[in-house]
C-alpha cells in the first residue's frame, strides 16, 4: 500500500513539473530574425509612432542581400545599408525621397532618421527589437510584423 501511494505521489510531482515547463515554454515566443523581418516602427525616444491614414507605417528591412537596408520614414522612403556583428548594428548612409509631408510626419521622419543614424547596439526579445545608442540608452522600439 506504501509503495503504491509513494509511486502515485511521484508519478503526480513528475507529471505536473512536466505540464509547468511545457506551459512556460508555450508562452515565450522565439526570437524573430534580425534580417530580412519587417520591422515596424513603434517608439522612437519613447514617444509613440502612429501611422497616419492613407500613409505607409514607418518600417525597416534589413535585407540579408547586399546588407541592404530598406523602408519607409511613414512620409518617405528610405534605403541604405548596415553593418551588423554581434549585438553591434550600424546604419550608413541613409538615403530617403523629398516628400514633403505634414508637420507631425516630418518630425516623425526625423526622429526615426535621427534614431537609426545613432544606433550602435540591438536586441531582440520576441518579436520585439530594441535599437540603442553607444551608451545602451534606447532609441527605438520595433515589432516584428508577418506580411503572409
Amino acid at each position: 500500500m506504501r509503495i503504491s501511494l509513494t509511486i502515485t505521489a511521484t508519478l503526480c510531482l513528475w507529471l505536473s513539473g512536466c505540464q509547468s515547463h511545457a506551459a512556460q515554454h508555450a508562452h515565450t515566443a522565439p526570437d524573430e530574425s534580425l534580417t530580412n523581418t519587417y520591422w515596424k516602427l513603434l517608439t522612437v525616444n519613447d514617444n509613440p509612432v502612429v501611422a497616419t491614414n492613407n500613409v505607409r507605417e514607418a518600417h525597416v528591412v534589413l535585407h540579408i542581400d547586399s546588407t541592404r537596408l530598406a523602408g519607409s520614414t511613414g512620409c518617405n522612403t528610405l534605403s541604405g545599408r548596415y553593418q551588423h556583428t554581434g549585438q553591434q548594428l550600424t546604419f550608413h548612409p541613409i538615403a530617403t525621397t523629398k516628400m514633403a509631408c505634414p508637420t507631425a510626419q516630418m518630425r516623425s521622419e526625423q526622429a526615426m532618421l535621427s534614431a537609426l543614424q545613432h544606433t550602435k547596439r540591438w536586441e531582440i526579445s520576441g518579436s520585439r527589437l530594441e535599437l540603442t545608442n553607444a551608451h545602451g540608452e534606447p532609441l527605438a522600439v520595433l515589432e516584428a510584423v508577418h506580411l503572409y
